[in-house]
């Protein structure tokens, strides 16, 4: 494997690397969303892209102002004021109408410094990803000529990393307005799929022989529309939550959470069924193997949601092991794509 890897150009090495280094990073992001979410530090620092005024968060309540939680809650409501303005001008006015009149815009945050320094984690790591895909984004320069695919997939990788981080501004200063929150999740599995698609297309290995490929093409179908609507029952989950009992919380996710269910159980077979017929010498087999850890560990994870005690460690790993499942299945579904081998 070595000597094969010397034996690419210089340029070509120097892109998969930091191609791989995007994947990794970006993946990193849901772990670490998912860490934001099960601590409930979304609003851990209340406007961006600073936190509390400042490039590195207080330690203490005491170096903030008296009037803190009035100052930023003003704040926020200026910038929402201008962006539901801008949406408006684009033809958005149901959204914006929506947007100005949610009580969560009132709603002031007040410091906790375990919450600021989580999120704060999660924007050093989002700013450390810009900068490798970026990177990434100008090494591909190198494959216009060649291969102007890969080019374009990187391109399109690095706008939704972008795309992701203005959504992740909004997300703040709407104070995690239903929506915009699904799409800023939804942002960062097509920026990962951009760049896995660029890196399957830079190589030079053949395609995996799958007698039965209409298998991981569905689990993929699945696996896509499951991210969907588990995005919008873990929104309406965290949005009524604080606001009424956790029965009542879980009575309002019908009919998505049955459907969550269902679509759970699909995947989990599909990816049992894609073990049994995947030939056992393909080199792809341990990753259908990790799938189906992953899809099991979901079946037992997912359902610990709705139980007041494991709340939290159940949304850190559901989070995580959903995100595992698209990107393990997105990979494999790359190696159907015909690449000549040089």
């Amino acid at each position: 494997m070595a000597s094969f890897y010397q034996t690419i150009p210089v340029n070509s090495r120097n892109y998969r690397l930091f191609n791989w280094l995007s994947i990794f990073f970006i993946f990193m992001l849901f772990v670490i969303g998912g860490l934001v979410r099960s601590t409930g530090s979304g609003m851990g620092c209340p406007d961006w892209p600073k936190c509390f005024g400042q490039y590195v968060p207080p330690l203490s309540e005491k170096e903030l102002p008296k009037n803190y939680e009035e100052y930023f809650k003003n704040q926020r409501l200026a910038k929402t004021k201008r962006f539901t303005q801008l949406l408006q001008l684009f033809g958005f006015s149901d959204k914006a109408n929506q947007i100005q009149q949610t009580t969560q815009l009132s709603e002031s945050h007040k410091f906790n410094v375990v919450k600021a320094y989580v999120e704060y984690i999660n924007r050093l790591w989002g700013a450390l990803t810009g900068i490798i895909v970026f990177i990434c984004t100008i090494l591909s320069f190198h494959y216009l000529r060649k291969e102007w695919k890969v080019f374009i997939f990187t391109l399109l990788g690095f706008l939704a990393v972008f795309f992701n981080a203005l959504l992740g501004a909004v997300v703040v200063n709407s104070n995690l307005i239903g929506g915009i929150v699904t799409a800023h999740f939804i942002a960062a599995f097509a920026s990962i799929s951009f760049f896995m698609i660029a890196r399957r297309l830079s190589g030079n290995s053949i395609t995996i022989n799958f007698p039965s490929p209409w298998i991981s093409i569905s689990l993929m179908i699945f696996a896509t529309i499951q991210v969907t609507i588990g995005a919008l029952v873990r929104e309406s989950f965290e949005l009524n939550i604080g606001r009424m009992t956790l029965d009542k919380t879980i009575e309002s996710l019908y009919p998505n959470l049955h459907y969550h269910g269902i679509f759970g159980v699909i995947i989990m077979s599909l990816s049992i069924l894609q073990l049994i017929k995947v030939p056992k010498d393909e080199k792809i087999n341990k990753y259908v193997m990790l799938l189906v850890i992953c899809s099991v560990a979901q079946m037992i994870i997912g359902p610990l949601s709705l139980f007041k005690s494991f709340i939290e460690i159940s949304k850190l790993f559901h989070i995580s092991f959903g995100a595992g499942i698209y990107v393990i299945q997105f990979y494999i579904c790359t190696r159907f794509l015909n690449i000549k081998k040089s």
